[in-house]
């Protein structure tokens, strides 16, 4: 017997310049599910292969092509995040290799898919989660790992990195020569009291996909209903010009319907 989730109100396709979207793991099921109890009402689904290990994390093959009929019949894009537990700009050359491996095995498998973007971590830790020692090093080495993952055939400019724990100037240069995209997570700038105004206004016009999820006592990817009134009064001036993703990176329904209804809220009182 199917199991009968709770289903979301209302459809959000075209509601907002934007292409709004949220993860693949909203339902506690595999992907698959979880994309069928979506698409009929979000213009984008984040595929969130977060872990490397374990084949059910990796739709199979005969997944894919469910998941382009799905994109078909429902006019619903998707964009990949890649595995987080990789480590591109380790010093040791078989932990970057491995890395690189998994990275070009998941782009190929999604490539069927035209994903509208992949997200990639340039982790500053390595697998035994200590920070690089030396940051030119840390960086000649994610250089290296990048160039050899572009040789499975996606184009940079279907590439965003993602903005993490640590300050994005270090790696900036990187990311434009290479002409990829910004991936700028909002929950990470505010745990890391990072400046989301300087943020906004230096990486947004090179920005693909907008990461957003509150946070509350240091827990991050809680329902945005969580985010202080300044953050969303900052944020919705920028969003009305963006036009790339927002995906409400949440995992769980009742996160994903607070946040729907907080950004539906919060949109309408600022257009009145």
């Amino acid at each position: 017997m199917e199991t009968a989730y709770p289903e979301i109100a209302k459809s959000y396709k075209g509601l907002f310049p934007f292409r709004l979207g949220t993860t693949s793991y909203i339902y506690p099921a595999p992907i698959l599910p979880n994309v069928m109890r979506l698409a009929p009402y979000l213009d984008e689904i984040e595929l969130v292969l977060f872990e490397s290990s374990g084949k059910e994390n990796l739709p199979d093959k005969a997944e894919i092509r469910r998941l382009r009929e799905l994109s078909t019949d429902w006019k619903v894009c998707y964009n990949v995040h890649l595995p987080i537990d990789i480590y591109l700009g380790d010093q040791r050359g078989e932990v970057r290799a491995e890395g690189i491996k998994v990275a070009e095995k998941f782009i190929e498998r999604t490539l069927p898919l035209s994903p509208s973007v992949y997200t990639l971590h340039y982790s500053l830790k390595d697998d035994r989660g200590n920070d690089a020692p030396d940051l030119e090093r840390w960086k000649t080495c994610l250089i290296q790992s990048t160039r050899e993952i572009l040789r499975c055939g996606v184009e940079p400019s279907r590439m965003s990195i993602e903005t993490l724990g640590y300050p994005f100037e270090w790696i900036e240069t990187i990311v434009k020569e290479f002409g990829f995209s910004v991936c700028l997570d909002i929950g990470h700038l505010l745990l890391g009291k990072l400046d989301l105004k300087g943020y906004l206004e230096r990486y947004l016009g090179d920005t693909s996909i907008i990461h957003l999820h509150g946070l509350q006592e240091g827990r991050d990817h809680l329902g945005i209903d969580k985010l202080d009134g300044e953050v969303f009064d900052l944020l919705l001036p920028y969003l009305r010009h963006y036009r790339g993703i927002l995906s409400i990176e949440v995992f769980s329904f009742d996160e994903l319907r607070s946040s729907l209804h907080a950004l539906e809220e919060r949109w309408k009182r600022g257009s009145s």
